[in-house]
């Protein structure tokens, strides 16, 4: 079982495909406008610095531009990983509370003042949080590929988030199989 490390969000680029890293820095440019005031300061003091080959600024580029100077930088910046991450995680707050709900009603408790600066500070390697990668998994299978992939990242969102980590690495017991019932039943009235 790997150690409950807290990693810094510039080590997720190791997870992602480069077409997911667009993606996900084209959602995360996408997101600036309506993120809350203090996230989108930071963004635009961040990304302000980031060269956009043929515009005069990061903010003056089209969305093409952006996420690609976005992406190409996230690998190298931590500071703009992390928020791009955060940006991110608010774009696609509907599979986080997808992964949020599964993981409620697999026994995780989750932190109820979980925020975009709690989460910037960093996440969980997929081998210490195998419930909820696995719970990732299981909804990513019928899930498109970018959604499969947005339920991955948001395990990795929500990790640092669960309060009663010893859950993260322990599954619950799963249910008797009808079968399994029977059988338990049948040995139980046959040892009497």
């Amino acid at each position: 079982m790997a150690e409950l490390n807290l990693h810094e969000w510039i080590e997720v680029n190791h997870y992602m495909r480069d077409d997911y890293r667009l993606l996900v820095a084209a959602m995360a440019a996408r997101q600036i406008k309506d993120a809350p005031a203090e996230l989108q300061t930071l963004a635009r003091a961040a990304f302000d610095k980031i060269a956009v080959p043929g515009a005069r600024s990061f903010f003056r580029a089209d969305l093409i531009g952006q996420r690609r100077a976005l992406a190409k930088a996230m690998p190298n910046q931590p500071q703009v990983s992390a928020l791009v991450i955060a940006l991110w995680a608010q774009a696609a707050a509907a599979q986080i509370g997808l992964l949020k709900q599964a993981g409620t009603m697999a026994g995780l408790q989750f932190a109820e003042e979980w925020n975009w600066q709690k989460g910037l500070e960093g996440f969980f390697e997929f081998e210490a949080i195998p419930v909820l990668s696995a719970l990732a998994d299981k909804l990513g299978e019928q899930a498109s590929s970018q959604d499969a992939d947005h339920l991955k990242l948001a395990a990795l969102w929500l990790g640092p988030a669960v309060t009663n980590r010893e859950a993260l690495t322990v599954p619950p017991a799963p249910e008797p199989t009808t079968e399994q019932a029977a059988l338990s039943s049948y040995v139980e009235n046959d040892d009497a």
